[in-house]
């Protein structure tokens, strides 16, 4: 197990014992589903409701070095927890905010390292994540995992989803992003989503 194994076990294992859903997003997300790159840090996604936020905080205090100068203003602001380990790893702690986030966490897949568990996003739901990034190193990564999964893509619960992104936020070059993403993978398109018909 190497440090950023342990640090995710270490970080895992607490938020299980405290009861806090959470699923692994960001980089390690994507050591697993996608192409393989350097990633040194953690992105974990976690649910809790607002009026929780303090205890979360003074909680993850007692164990970890809080790395905002003032922890709960700093999490009300960005809606994340910026720590680091005993061993000097740094991870993110971002909250859930919208519904498709929530329902990512309750979808989240059990994997071990170590033989200790833990819970990570599936392929699917990292797509979404990162979909919506101008990052070119996002959009690498949502092309990465596009490829390498291929046919085993829940493209039921993808496409519908993805789809409403690029309409909701009228961002269509998403849509058109995610096809590019298909077309090379050797898959079908996923097709516009149908116009309601004109009333009378």
């Amino acid at each position: 197990m190497n440090a950023l194994e342990a640090a995710l076990v270490d970080v895992a294992g607490y938020l299980e014992h405290q009861g806090i859903p959470y699923m692994v997003i960001g980089g390690f997300a994507n050591l697993h589903w996608g192409r393989p790159r350097l990633t040194e840090d953690l992105d974990l996604k976690i649910q809790a409701e607002e009026p929780a936020w303090d205890g979360v905080v003074a909680g993850l205090q007692k164990r970890y070095r809080l790395l905002a100068p003032d922890p709960p203003a700093f999490l009300r602001q960005t809606r994340v927890i910026p720590l680091e380990t005993p061993t000097g790893v740094r991870v993110d702690l971002v909250l859930a905010e919208l519904p498709y986030e929530e329902e990512a966490i309750r979808r989240a897949e059990t994997l071990s390292v170590g033989g200790q568990a833990f819970r990570i996003c599936t392929a699917e739901d990292l797509v979404l994540h990162k979909i919506i990034s101008d990052r070119s190193r996002d959009r690498d990564d949502v092309e990465g995992v596009v490829l390498s999964r291929g046919p085993s893509l829940d493209r039921e619960y993808l496409d519908p989803r993805v789809r409403d992104m690029a309409a909701g936020l009228d961002r269509p070059d998403l849509l058109d992003f995610y096809n590019a993403c298909l077309k090379r993978a050797g898959l079908p398109e996923a097709s516009p989503r149908p116009k309601s018909p004109t009333p009378r």
